[in-house]
């Protein structure tokens, strides 16, 4: 009777150690306690993230650049255009494109695209009539504005009628206005550029394809997909 009342006795002792939870070894266990944190208990942040995860991952390595969202046609219509090598002509567009540079732009490609500026300024039959030019400064003006490839905008402007290249336009004195500039979705960028190039205004040399392709709604509004004209 004895025997089997120890042997009771340390079953029940057995059974409080196993349930009440001590977690004085590193087992991951937990006693239901605010301080009981051991090495195998895996502790929160206020992010939700493990602590020894290392936290949220950094942004991505960027890679090299193959193009930018600058002003069209540029680099076709100005970069290395009439060069017989085509080879070297396409090594020199993806160079403009990867060219991350923004201080070196004008210095870089300007003089480039001037001689090429001065081909199209005949266009219209008539030379010397090109936005910016001048006998002392030839077309530098126009290919400076050109090799900055990025679009301007005036944001205390009351108006939006000029179109596309307002700013850069006023702010060469090339044409003075005070409208907003930018790139709105009916605007025909390609025609604006062609036909500074070649006649000194805003319009009147057309490449053929209407800005007003697109359906109204998505013209308009620009919340319709796709929003731009099907390619032609």
């Amino acid at each position: 009777m004895k025997k089997i009342a120890l042997l009771a006795l340390i079953a029940g002792a057995a059974c409080l150690v196993a349930c009440s939870g001590d977690d004085n070894k590193n087992d991951g266990g937990s006693d239901g306690s605010p301080n009981d944190v051991n090495t195998n208990d895996v502790v929160k942040t206020d992010s939700g993230s493990d602590a020894g995860d290392g936290g949220p991952p950094g942004p991505p390595a960027l890679k090299t650049q193959i193009d930018r969202i600058g002003r069209p046609a540029i680099n076709t219509a100005l970069n290395h255009t009439f060069d017989t090598d085509a080879g070297a002509a396409g090594a020199a567009k993806d160079t403009y494109n990867a060219d991350k540079n923004i201080a070196g732009w004008t210095t870089a490609y300007g003089p480039q695209m001037a001689k090429n500026l001065g081909i199209l300024d005949g266009l219209d039959t008539v030379c010397g009539n090109q936005a910016g030019y001048t006998i002392s400064n030839n077309y530098n003006a126009l290919a400076g504005l050109a090799a900055d490839d990025r679009l301007y905008l005036k944001t205390d402007a009351t108006a939006c009628t000029v179109g596309y290249l307002a700013v850069e336009l006023n702010a060469t004195n090339i044409a003075p206005n005070t409208d907003c500039g930018g790139r709105k979705l009916t605007y025909d960028v390609i025609d604006v550029t062609y036909s500074a190039a070649a006649a000194g205004t805003v319009s009147g040399v057309t490449d053929g394809i209407n800005a007003t392709d697109a359906p109204v709604v998505a013209r308009t509004n620009g919340t319709t997909f796709p929003y731009l004209a099907a390619p032609h």
